[in-house]
């Protein structure tokens, strides 16, 4: 890579993921807590209240914004930027506000067959949530779409932390936890966040009542609705198993269920967070013929992944179920500890299709986002109903989860080859990473036989530091990375 575009690859994913870190750092923080307070039911009713707003919030939009996230990376000029903000941003909120309308006349509805009115919530909640949480992404999105990835990852990081902070505090003085503080908790942190964001915004490029013009509109959502359509059916590859479990079995299960997903699932903020920052500059090598730089950088993303990725799945075979015994329970370690490594192979898969549809974004071709996660979704849909239906166990979902995103990636990696975008998927560290993770395991085994009267947590940490260290150090005995690459680092850390 030329020195511009690889020092802007490394320094902005570096903070990216290092932020994505502490985000997804706070589902394995608030998991005991709620759990060790309240309950596992309490838990899963209030991951399917959130998922349930989550996938209207990802709708709300229907496309629209699309120019501008693909167009602010490079445009400097402020009052471009305004015109390519603004519309987008009175569309989405007319949006959100109907849909929170919609959503308090269904929720009789909602509460009798989704939740089967195992938990209680305020309907208040629905559209304070969904209006709150329109602020925040707006205000985030914005600065990830202009570059400036410390604002994104300070507002981004805070949310998680200030989230668990209110939550602890109400604790301490009320001493009791529920839906209902869990999710306004959420609220005042998206308030919170998204005023300093807006400050920021509105004295850089002001504020203007600019609508979209119809053919505007129907421009943008005709690119853009590819791009939501692909949302819902993510989410019904990340999602709809838990609503699955609900229906044929019980919330209860979905508590039991949705820590090994999370658990198994954690190595994902590492493609999520590339993802935040590929798409700027993939496009502006693109946009500056330098599309050889472009291929280099994605191929690199591909090769950090893997190498995480594959130890994750074993580190996950070999210590999840003492990892789950100390974030919940020992009733939660029992039921789900094989969802976690079988869900870890899977997302795998999953991070890899988030990295490979950056090429799509590029190319402006979405239609093909869309098309591959509605293969899997599909398959996934069919696959829980049927053998949900029939078996009543959580790995049915795990199992549907790993097969529906190998599925995705089979599809898009082809889809890829056809867009004349040449992957590197580097076979050969592939092989080593394989070989080092099974060295890990082994030596992790003989570690753990030797655990004495230990305390759990701590042999868990020194455990943990004892299987990076081997994996990392097999790696290097087998010469996975480039000479260039160990240059590099050094010239990193000597700076």
């Amino acid at each position: 890579m030329t020195s511009t575009y690889y020092r802007s690859f490394v320094k902005d994913n570096a903070i990216v993921i290092i932020g994505h870190v502490l985000v997804y750092m706070k589902g394995i923080i608030l998991m005991p807590v709620i759990i060790k307070t309240v309950g596992i039911t309490v838990y899963g009713g209030f991951t399917l209240l959130t998922s349930m707003l989550g996938i209207a919030f990802g709708i709300s939009s229907f496309g629209a914004g699309f120019r501008a996230r693909r167009f602010l990376p490079a445009t400097p000029n402020m009052e471009t930027r305004q015109q390519l903000y603004y519309p987008q941003f009175y569309f989405q909120l007319l949006s959100i506000l109907l849909l929170s309308a919609l959503l308090v006349i269904l929720d009789n509805q909602v509460r009798t067959h989704i939740f089967k009115n195992e938990i209680a919530y305020a309907e208040w909640i629905i559209p304070a949530y969904l209006v709150s949480y329109f602020l925040y992404s707006q205000g985030s999105d914005y600065f990830r779409y202009t570059s400036r990835v410390h604002y994104m990852t300070v507002s981004t990081l805070s949310f998680p932390y200030l989230h668990i902070g209110i939550i602890l505090l109400f604790y301490w003085f009320y001493g009791f936890i529920s839906v209902n503080v869990l999710m306004a908790s959420q609220v005042v942190c998206a308030v919170l966040i998204g005023i300093p964001c807006f400050w920021l915004i509105f004295s850089e490029i002001g504020l203007r009542g600019k609508l979209y013009r119809k053919a505007e509109l129907v421009s943008d959502i005709k690119l853009g609705f590819p791009l939501v359509l692909g949302f819902i059916v993510d989410f019904i590859l990340a999602g709809s198993d838990r609503y699955f479990i609900a229906f044929y079995v019980s919330v209860t299960d979905v508590g039991y269920y949705v820590p090994g997903y999370v658990l198994g699932s954690l190595i994902v903020f590492i493609p999520k967070a590339m993802g935040t920052v590929l798409p700027q500059l993939l496009s502006k090598a693109v946009d500056n013929n330098n599309e050889y730089e472009a291929q280099r950088m994605l191929n690199y993303a591909i090769k950090i992944f893997l190498q995480l990725a594959i130890p994750f799945i074993f580190g996950s075979l070999a210590l999840g179920k003492p990892i789950l015994t100390l974030l919940a329970n020992r009733e939660v370690a029992e039921n789900a500890f094989w969802v976690t490594p079988i869900v870890a192979a899977g997302t795998l898969f999953y991070g890899l299709n988030i990295l490979l549809s950056n090429v799509l974004f590029v190319r402006m071709k979405t239609a093909g986002v869309f098309k591959m996660n509605l293969f899997a979704a599909v398959f996934n849909l069919i696959a829980n109903g049927i053998l949900l239906f029939i078996f009543k166990s959580i790995l049915v979902s795990a199992i549907s989860t790993l097969a529906s995103y190998f599925l995705a990636f089979l599809y898009i990696k082809r889809i890829a080859k056809l867009e004349s975008w040449p992957l590197d998927f580097q076979y050969s560290i592939v092989v080593k990473s394989f070989a080092a993770s099974v060295i890990m395991v082994v030596s992790v085994a003989i570690f753990f036989h030797n655990r004495g009267t230990c305390h759990l947590l701590l042999f868990l940490v020194l455990g943990l530091v004892f299987a990076i260290a081997v994996y990392f150090l097999g790696l290097l005995a087998m010469r996975s990375f480039s000479r260039q690459e160990i240059q590099f680092v050094k010239g990193l850390i000597i700076k």
